[in-house]
Formats: structure tokens, C-alpha cells, sequence
């Protein structure tokens, strides 16, 4: 399983409209990504620790995929879509990581 991390950092003059995001583009990705997307997890910051040097994200969105290709082969031809659609809910430039999962135990 491949699971495609955006991180959206907290810094000094940006703006994040969270409730565009889980009710607007949230459902434009599941959209996008369709049956290849097989989750989705969320998570919002509760408490940020910046003094110097340490980073802080204020919303961290996981994708879940069978293959790298499967996130591409959906991605590559939307990522305008997806660009253009995140300058409605944010200014922040996030950061993107495909991780290869190697063990999951969620609770129930």
C-alpha cells in the first residue's frame, strides 16, 4: 500500500479555510482519485511547539493506494484541477511525500 502525505506547514502570514477544504476539495480529490483512492485520514493540529527550528504542520491529508502508478495515473492528469482548486482554501505551499507503508494497526 502506498499512502501520499500533503503537508500544509504553519507559517508566519498564511491562511487555511478548513472547513473549504474538508467540504469542497476533499470531495473534488475523492472525485479525482476515485476507486483507486482507498482512504483517506485527516488530521488537524492542536497545539504548536515554534520556537526556533521546529516545524509544525496545521493540517496533514493521507491518501491511501494500492500502487504509486495508481495515485499517478489519477494526479498527473488533474494536478492543475487539484493546484488551482487549493488556492481557495489556502496560501500555504504545501509539501507532498509518497511512503511505501510497511505495517499498520488502527484502532477500531
Amino acid at each position: 500500500m502506498i499512502k501520499v502525505t500533503i503537508f500544509y506547514p504553519v507559517q508566519t502570514g498564511q491562511w487555511f479555510d478548513k472547513i473549504y477544504y474538508l467540504e469542497k476539495h476533499l470531495p473534488l480529490s475523492k472525485a479525482v482519485f476515485g476507486e483507486a483512492l482507498r482512504g483517506v485520514l485527516i488530521e488537524e493540529l492542536i497545539e504548536a511547539d515554534l520556537s526556533e527550528g521546529n516545524v509544525s504542520y496545521q493540517i496533514i491529508g493521507h491518501l491511501f493506494f494500492d500502487s504509486a502508478d495508481d495515485f499517478y495515473n489519477k494526479y498527473l492528469p488533474a494536478k492543475e484541477l487539484l493546484f488551482e482548486d487549493g488556492l481557495k482554501y489556502t496560501n500555504c505551499i504545501p509539501f507532498l511525500q509518497l511512503s511505501k507503508v510497511l505495517y499498520g494497526d488502527y484502532p477500531v
